[in-house]
């Protein structure tokens, strides 16, 4: 061994005990661990040399990535200030609390980069215990569960530190089990579709655990394959070998046969946690019961018998006094959102009586937008829904219990409607997840504010182009069209097996599981009749003979050879069909390795459960077309999903739901994924995912701009703040009850630090406020726009420097007042333009807006808009093509990225081309749009609607408090989310 190998083993005994305090000189306890004195240099020479996949290595990258992200950590730089996480200020200040050079820190950070990023939580002021508490309490099963994934899972240091940070995020806003009073908390945790939700609230239960929590009930989805799927992943990474065997002897036949695991490849593998019978028996540490298995829901005893049992030692003391708390065992429910196993729950806690209201207890609702949510109009009925009247009921049962839903739609009905009383309305916090490194989602599908007049539009810089494959043939109206599409992308699924064979032989990778997913209707009978087309296109597709494989070569070499070039990255590409053509019989025999076609129908719980053993990704390999059916829509990870087929339209909220499939990790094959979708005449569906991912986008960097507290330490929106501000950012989300609103409501609010793009303007038919706006508002307003000027900017899709032609001029603020006053807008969006109104008013008469700048963006090849005359002002106006959007939304789709980008500077107070700088100086953008539905002919200028993008000048916000001011309805229900309809305005 070399002597920087050496240095390895002495590294990370020191920097697993170091990593969870203040930094100290690292040097002298590693020269101690290796019994003899290491220096600096040797220590960079490590971390340069070293495999990736060291120990030493790995626990620095975590330790870094822990000091890097911390909130608590209080590290000091040059100045002797405090270091804000996730700077380079903060990786500077602790590389020299670790006592090394700056030359080290800076290739420390070549190597190791700044972990940047994190968590949105919205939350109320809550009583701070959990900081104090882990310093004292077990850590076992977290410790474990982050060794787990660092060792077995092979996450970097940069996921792990985000995940230790969310999930401390999480358990310390519910209640201290141990607390004497009782108190509930609810809260929301808002993920990405197919992200790693489950990671996150195994997380949050082991620490639970740890921290005293004695009942943890996880709630999956409705179907017994996704709570198999979730009881497995909470077994493997939570439960740990010592637990699932309870004390059996796995080498017996008798136990071995009755072991959920005993033909499971990871068990056999040894890849499930072990925590070692000694540390279970250490005080305060608590083994875990399982109630639940890998094969089986919830099943109550007998005779009121109960599996749950909780003995004191000192009878005296209530349950949840730390002298029982650290001798009971803690219970682990893993339970469908059924009624039937959810009853049997409840009929198994009663019995326990006086101890449940000292139980301290988790309920984790998994897709807790899902059944859980009243659906029943309250106007109509005071009957709940049975899974929402169940929950409730567990929460009456076990008056200590603490709810965390998990969701990734932040507009499901538990977030956004507050017609559930309250019951499960996440009224303590919310809290979103960042999106982590290795997620494939609307980014990389969708060409997200790309500016195709600064580069070439190709497979290498468009998402679409890469991975977007349009289909539009109807099966009821264009039968042989369908046929042809499905055909396409059977050769789709087939080439790209192929090509992970390959890869498997040049790559060292190991592709367990390649799947496309089929998705046409919700219908059972269409299911049955697509699975028949498919069966048959494999039967006559002869892939591995020569009409098949001239097919394939042509599918190579005109789209999958071309993107594999393009976004390969390092994986192994075929340089020739003729190469991966020895491939293709490997591919065909997984394919067929469970009979003589790979497809599978998937639309009811009956068909599920006959092919279980066919879709259990974790005991084995499946290599499947998998027809659905909402069955496979929601929780259900398909893993190894490449190509998906997806032509069903739907409902809105259904429609997102679906869309998630196409979405999650693809280590090693993101360039080979295909999604297959209808874009036709009709429908496209294509455009409608974007928008609705977008409006989740937008609503995260909304939330975000609400985070933490005041000057004064209050919050500067909480929960119960929220379902309004959505509303009011997003204003055709509404409330889904019709005796309720939101009892909170938006009074004045700012626009410091973004624009605000004021599309929802009158419908199309009411063309005379149009003409209102652009005579009585807008033109009067780009009479100020004089001079011709070209405004710098950074592309935000390539980093590179451009720059927009525009007329600009100034406005004062009163003048720019007065007119804005003039505007009419959709009924609807008046929430969102009277608070902004009054803020700015506000800002106005007190000096911290003195003036706007007005940007009129113009043409920059004469070729790229349409020109009407505009004799006003006597130029001819460029029109630009811009569309309404569709459904029940009210607004066009927003300004051109580059306007924004180029107008930024002047809010900011710097320097802006024609227009000076200035600290109390906002900046408008008008653009005029052709308002029709078909474009085809030039406009003219009744056609023409005129838009208004605005941001105030960022110094105009004094306090954080000033970012938005709320009323209410019924000041007596200040607290309230929600409460009956009134008349009269906001007190």
């Amino acid at each position: 061994m070399s002597d920087t190998a050496s240095i390895s083993q002495p590294l990370k005994n020191v920097l697993q005990g170091l990593s969870d305090q203040q930094p100290v000189p690292l040097l002298p306890p590693v020269s101690m661990f290796a019994g003899r004195t290491v220096t600096e240099a040797e220590l960079v020479e490590f971390v340069w040399s070293a495999d990736p996949n060291d120990g030493g290595l790995i626990q620095l990258r975590l330790a870094l990535a822990k000091w890097d992200a911390s909130a608590e950590l209080t590290v000091r730089d040059d100045a002797d200030s405090s270091t804000e996480p996730s700077t380079p200020e903060r990786r500077r200040a602790v590389v020299r609390e670790l006592g090394l050079s700056d030359s080290t820190e800076s290739k420390l950070a070549e190597l190791i980069p700044i972990h940047v990023g994190g968590e949105i939580v919205i939350s109320k002021t809550f009583e701070p215990w959990y900081d104090k508490v882990r310093r004292t309490r077990s850590t076992l099963y977290w410790d474990d569960y982050e060794k787990y994934l660092t060792e077995v899972k092979r996450w970097p240091a940069t996921l792990i530190a985000g995940l230790d940070r969310s999930t401390t995020s999480v358990v310390e806003r519910l209640t201290d089990p141990t607390r004497s009073e009782v108190k509930s908390t609810k809260g929301l945790v808002v993920g990405y579709v197919q992200s790693g939700k489950t990671a996150n609230f195994t997380g949050v239960a082991a620490k639970a655990i740890d921290a005293g929590y004695r009942l943890v009930i996880i709630m999956t989805g409705t179907i017994e394959i996704l709570r198999s799927q979730t009881q497995r992943r909470i077994d493997m990474e939570l439960m740990g070998v010592e637990n699932v065997l309870a004390g059996q002897d796995a080498s017996d036949p008798a136990v071995a046969r009755n072991l959920d695991y005993q033909q499971d490849e990871e068990w056999l593998a040894g890849n499930f946690v072990r925590h070692s019978e000694e540390a279970l028996d250490q005080p305060g540490a608590a083994r875990i019961r399982r109630v639940t298995t890998h094969k089986h829901d919830y099943k109550n005893l007998p005779q009121g018998l109960s599996q749950l049992r909780y003995d004191r030692v000192d009878k005296s003391k209530p349950l949840n006094d730390p002298v029982n708390l650290n001798h009971v065992d803690a219970y682990v429910v893993v339970v469908k959102k059924n009624s039937s196993p959810l009853k049997k729950l409840i009929g198994d806690l009663k019995p326990i009586q006086s101890g449940l209201a000292e139980l301290p207890a988790l309920i984790i609702d998994d897709e807790s937008d899902l059944a859980s949510v009243n659906t029943k109009d309250p106007k109509k009925s005071a009957e709940r829904t049975a899974i929402n009247k169940l929950i409730r009921e567990v929460m009456e049962v076990v008056p200590r219990a603490q709810y965390v839903g998990y969701t990734a739609t932040p507009f499901a009905n538990v977030f956004i409607d507050p017609d559930d009383d309250s019951d499960l309305f996440p009224s303590d916090f919310v809290l979103s997840l960042p999106r982590p490194a290795g997620y494939m989602g609307v980014q990389e599908f969708h060409d997200v504010d790309i500016d195709w007049d600064l580069q070439p539009r190709t497979v290498k810089t468009s998402n679409e182009l890469a991975f977007i494959r349009a289909i539009k043939g109807d099966p009821a109206t264009d039968p042989g069209n369908q046929k042809k599409e499905l055909a396409a992308a059977l050769d789709s699924w087939v080439l790209s097996g192929a090509i992970k064979k390959y890869r498997e032989k040049n790559s060292g990778r190991v592709f367990r599981h390649h799947t496309m997913l089929i998705h046409e209707s919700v219908k059972n009978a269409a299911h049955e009749e697509t699975a028949d087309i498919v069966r048959e296109l494999w039967s006559t597709g002869r892939f591995g003979a020569s009409a098949g494989l001239t097919r394939l070569e042509a599918l190579f070499d005109t789209d999958y050879h071309p993107v594999m070039r393009a976004r390969a990255g390092e994986e192994p590409v075929p340089p020739s069909f003729d190469v991966l053509k020895g491939y293709i019989g490997e591919a065909l025999a997984e394919m067929t390795s469970g009979g003589a076609d790979p497809v599978l129908i998937v639309n009811s719980d009956n068909s599920v459960q006959e092919q279980q053993e066919a879709l259990d990704f974790d005991s084995g390999k499946v290599w499947r077309v998998l027809v659905g059916g909402a069955k496979l829509s929601r929780g259900f990870t398909v893993e190894g999903l490449t190509i998906s087929f997806f032509r069903r339209k739907a409902g809105q909220a259904d429609t997102l739901m679906q869309a998630g499939r196409w979405f999650g990790f693809r280590a090693g094959y993101t360039d080979l994924v295909r999604l297959y979708i209808r874009r036709d005449d009709k429908v496209d569906l294509y455009e409608a995912f974007e928008a609705l991912l977008l409006d989740e986008e937008s609503f995260r960097d909304e939330l975000t701009k609400y985070v933490g507290v005041d000057e004064d330490g209050r919050p500067i929106v909480e929960p119960r703040q929220i379902p309004p501000l959505v509303s009011q950012h997003l204003p055709w989300l509404k409330p889904s009850a019709r005796t309720k609103m939101f009892n909170a409501v938006v009074q004045a609010r700012s626009s410091v630090g973004t624009f605000h793009q004021l599309s929802s303007v009158p419908p199309r038919n009411e063309r005379r406020k149009h003409a209102l706006n652009l005579s009585g508002a807008l033109i009067p307003m780009l009479r100020n726009a004089t001079t011709a000027v070209d405004l710098p900017y950074v592309d935000s899709s390539t980093g590179k420097p451009s720059s927009q032609p525009a007329l600009v001029g100034i406005i004062d603020g009163s003048k720019f007042l007065a007119l804005f006053e003039t505007m009419a807008w959709h009924p609807e969006y008046l929430d969102v333009v009277n608070p902004l109104k009054k803020w700015i008013t506000a800002a106005t008469e007190d000096g911290r807006i003195q003036d706007w700048a007005v940007i009129w963006p113009q043409s920059r090849t004469n070729t790229d808009a349409a020109f009407v005359e505009l004799e006003e002002l006597g130029v001819r106006a460029p029109v630009w093509k811009r569309k309404r959007r569709d459904g029940q939304r009210i607004d066009f789709t927003g300004e051109n990225k580059r306007n924004i980008l180029a107008a930024e500077a002047v809010p900011r107070g710097e320097e802006a081309g024609g227009l000076g700088r200035s600290q109390t100086r906002g900046a408008l953008v008008i653009s005029l749009v052709d308002d029709r539905e078909v474009t085809e002919t030039s406009p003219t200028r009744g056609d023409i609607t005129g838009l208004l993008s605005l941001r105030a000048p960022d110094k105009a916000v004094r306090s954080k408090r000033g970012l938005i001011q709320y009323g209410v309805l019924v000041k007596a229900k200040e607290g309230d989310v929600s409460v009956k309809k009134v008349d009269g305005p906001a007190t």
